[in-house]
């Protein structure tokens, strides 16, 4: 099984975080989640990044990056 899947127009799943991220670059808004095996043998799955508009308080500006 995938370790990490992409929630975004599409849902995909993928081997690397890299090949998440880049799939994320290219689908806007995406959710990226990660496979977190339990000691029971099942697993949950957990955001750990948003491809996403923020603000940007530095820049005083929209961008659209990982948060």
């Amino acid at each position: 099984m995938k370790r990490y899947f992409v929630d975004a127009r599409r849902s995909v799943p993928f081997d690397s975080l890299d090949e998440a991220k880049a799939f994320a670059r290219q689908n806007f808004p995406a959710i990226i989640l990660e496979r977190v095996d339990q000691p029971s043998g099942s697993f949950v799955w957990r955001e750990i990044l948003r491809f996403d508009w923020r603000w940007d308080s530095e820049r005083n500006a929209p961008v659209i990056d990982f948060g």
